[in-house]
C-alpha cells in the first residue's frame, strides 16, 4: 500500500488568525471534534435564472412551456490525506482513519482520493489542515469540489418544470444542510436525538420532493430526472440506518460520509449536463 499512497505536504497558512475553534472529543478521535465557527421524453434539456419556491401539490399545471434556468456555481473544500491509482489501497487508508472519526471517503475522478471531510470555504479547510499537520503530524491536501454554473433550458409541462426547479435547489441545499448539521455535532450543541430530528425532518422535505418528480416524469425518464430522485432516495435509505443508540462520534462520521455522497451524486448530474 505504501508503494500506492501519495501523501501532499501541507501548505503554509495565512498569518491572519480565523475566528475558529478546535475541539478533540478525546485524543484518539480526531476529526469528530474538529470545530469551525461559520455561519426523458417529457422533458428536453440542453446547455443554453434563482429558483423560487415551488408548490409541491400533486395534482400539477400541465400547460406546456419552455424555461431557462441559471445553477450557480459552487465550490468544497475537501481534506485530501492520500490519492491512489487503485481503490483498494484508498480503502485500506479510509479504515485507518474511519476508526479516527474522519469520514474515510473514497472520491473518485480517475484516482481513488481519500477525503476526510468537506467544508464550504478553503479558509475553514486550512484552517483544519493547519491544527492536523502541527498537533497530530497529519499531513494533508486540499482538494476542491467544484460545481459550474450552468445554464439550463427546459421545455415541458409548467409543473414538471417547477418541481424539477425546486428539486436542483432541493438537492444543492441537502449538501449543506448536512454539513452544517456536522458541525452542530462536532460543537456538541445538540443531544443524538435532537441531531437526528432535524436529519429526519430533512428527509421529510426530501422524500416529497423525489415523490413529486417521481409522479410527474413517468418512465423513461431525463437521466437528470433519475439522477435527483436516486440522490433523495440514497439520502432516505441513509437515514434509514441511522439509531438513537449510535454514538456521538459515530454519528458525526457517518454525517461527513454522507456528505460527501450527496455531494458525488450531484456533482455527477452537473457533470452530465457539462457534457449534453
Amino acid at each position: 500500500m505504501q508503494d500506492n499512497k501519495r501523501v501532499y505536504p501541507s501548505n503554509s497558512f495565512p498569518k491572519k488568525w480565523l475566528s475558529y475553534l478546535l475541539l478533540f472529543l478525546s485524543a484518539v478521535v480526531l476529526f469528530s471534534g474538529i470545530v469551525w465557527n461559520g455561519n426523458d421524453g417529457d422533458v428536453d434539456i440542453s446547455l443554453a435564472a434563482t429558483p423560487t419556491p415551488i408548490p409541491t401539490n400533486e395534482v400539477f399545471d400541465e400547460t406546456v412551456q419552455s424555461r431557462d434556468i441559471a445553477l450557480p456555481s459552487s465550490t468544497w473544500y475537501a481534506l485530501q490525506l492520500g490519492v491512489f491509482e487503485n481503490e483498494e489501497a484508498a480503502k485500506q487508508l479510509a479504515d485507518q482513519f474511519i476508526q479516527r472519526g474522519a469520514a474515510g471517503y473514497v472520491w473518485h475522478d480517475g484516482r481513488y482520493r481519500m477525503l476526510a471531510a468537506v467544508y464550504p470555504t478553503k479558509e475553514d479547510a486550512q484552517y483544519v489542515r493547519l491544527q492536523l499537520s502541527e498537533q497530530h503530524t497529519i499531513d494533508s491536501y486540499l482538494y476542491q469540489i467544484e460545481l459550474p454554473a450552468l445554464a439550463i433550458r427546459l421545455r415541458g409541462m409548467k409543473g414538471q418544470l417547477d418541481i424539477l426547479e425546486a428539486a436542483f435547489a432541493h438537492a444543492n441545499d441537502l449538501v449543506v444542510q448536512l454539513q452544517s448539521i456536522g458541525v452542530i455535532m462536532d460543537r456538541q450543541e445538540r443531544s443524538n436525538a435532537e441531531v437526528l430530528e432535524l436529519l429526519q425532518n430533512l428527509r421529510g422535505q426530501m422524500n416529497v420532493v423525489s415523490l413529486r418528480l417521481q409522479q410527474r416524469f413517468t418512465s423513461p425518464r431525463h437521466q437528470t430526472v433519475d439522477g435527483l430522485i436516486a440522490c433523495f432516495t440514497q439520502y432516505s435509505g441513509f437515514c434509514d440506518t441511522l439509531s438513537a443508540n449510535t454514538s456521538a462520534v459515530t454519528l458525526a462520521r457517518e454525517l461527513k460520509s454522507q456528505t460527501f455522497t450527496t455531494l458525488q451524486l450531484i456533482k455527477d448530474i452537473y457533470d452530465q449536463l457539462s457534457n449534453t
